[in-house]
C-alpha cells in the first residue's frame, strides 16, 4: 500500500518534463494553425452577420474526417517516446517497482490525453474570443452554417453538419465526442506504449498508433461500414455512429464499450509485459 502514492508522481513528472520538451512546443504551434486554418472563416462570417458564435465547435471538428485525423496524428506525436524511459528513469523503477512504474506511466497517458483535448477546446475559444458567446443552444452562427449555403461564400472548410444538430443537444455532442476522442487517445497511447516495449524502436510504435489511424480512411474507401465496429478512430466521430439502430455502423453505446474494453485488455497487456522485459534507457524525442 505505500507505494500507492508513487502513481501520481510519475505521472506528474512525465508532465513536467513538457516544459523542456521542443516537441510539445511544435505540437502546440501545429494545433493552433490547424484550428485557426478552420476557424478564423467562421469568425469572419460572424463579424459579417453580426451575430456571435457558441463555443460548441469540437463536434464538428472530432467528427470531420480530415480534421480529427490530424488531432489524433498529435497523439502519437505525444506519445512517440513511449514507455517513456529517459534518464533518470531505472531509478524510478528500482524504488517503486516496475508494476507501479507503469501504472505511472500508464495514468500519464490517460491524464495527458485529456489534457490534450481540453488545450484543444481552449485554443478554439481563444480564437473565437472576440465573438465568443456561451448559449445552451448551437446559436445563430452555426445553424446558418449548417442549414445554408454561407459556409461556401465565406470559404469555409470546416463542415457544420446538420445531422448532428438534430440528433444532439450541444452539451451530448461535447461530452460524447470529447469521452470518445479521449477513450480513442488513450487506446492510441497504449499501443505505442506496448510495440516500442517490445521492439525497442519508437518509430514502430509512431507506425503502429498512424496504422490505426489510417483504417478509418481504409474502411470509407474500400469496405462495409460493419468494419467500423473495429475501428476505434472512427467511432469517435458523431456523423459514424448509429442513433437509429437501423443500419451497420456502431451505436454510441457499444463504441463506449469498445473503447473501454480495449484500454482494459492493452492496459493488462502493458503491465505483464513491463514485468518480463528488460526496459531501455531512450533519449528524449
Amino acid at each position: 500500500m505505500r507505494k500507492i502514492p508513487s502513481y501520481l508522481p510519475i505521472a506528474t513528472n512525465n508532465i513536467r518534463r513538457w516544459l523542456n520538451n521542443p516537441r510539445i512546443f511544435i505540437l502546440a504551434a501545429l494545433l493552433f494553425i490547424l484550428l485557426w486554418e478552420f476557424l478564423h472563416p467562421i469568425l469572419a462570417f460572424s463579424n459579417a452577420v453580426g451575430y456571435r458564435v457558441s463555443p460548441w465547435l469540437f463536434p464538428f471538428l472530432s467528427s470531420y474526417s480530415y480534421t480529427q485525423r490530424i488531432m489524433m496524428f498529435g497523439i502519437v506525436l505525444l506519445f512517440c517516446d513511449a514507455p517513456f524511459a529517459h534518464e533518470g528513469q531505472p531509478y524510478v523503477i528500482i524504488r517503486s517497482g516496475r508494476i507501479h512504474w507503469t501504472l505511472g506511466q500508464l495514468l500519464y497517458i490517460v491524464v495527458s490525453t485529456a489534457l490534450y483535448f481540453l488545450f484543444i477546446n481552449i485554443l478554439i475559444c481563444l480564437i473565437l474570443f472576440p465573438n465568443l458567446v456561451y448559449t445552451d443552444d448551437w446559436g445563430k452562427v452555426l445553424s446558418t452554417l449548417a442549414q445554408t449555403s454561407a459556409a461556401q461564400e465565406f470559404h469555409i472548410g470546416l463542415p457544420i453538419n446538420y445531422a448532428i444538430q438534430l440528433r444532439y443537444t450541444p452539451i451530448s455532442a461535447f461530452l460524447i465526442s470529447f469521452l470518445l476522442e479521449w477513450l480513442v487517445g488513450i487506446i492510441l497511447g497504449l499501443i505505442i506504449f506496448i510495440v516500442n516495449l517490445y521492439c525497442n524502436r519508437q518509430a514502430l510504435g509512431a507506425a503502429a498508433g498512424s496504422a490505426v489511424i489510417l483504417l478509418d480512411i481504409v474502411i470509407h474507401n474500400d469496405m462495409s461500414d460493419f468494419i467500423y465496429h473495429f475501428s476505434p478512430v472512427s467511432m469517435a466521430r458523431l456523423t459514424i455512429l448509429d442513433t437509429t439502430g437501423l443500419n451497420m455502423q456502431p451505436t454510441i453505446l457499444y463504441s463506449f464499450l469498445f473503447c473501454m474494453g480495449t484500454i482494459i485488455v492493452l492496459a493488462a497487456i502493458a503491465v505483464l509485459s513491463v514485468r518480463k522485459r528488460e526496459i531501455r534507457i531512450s533519449r528524449p524525442v
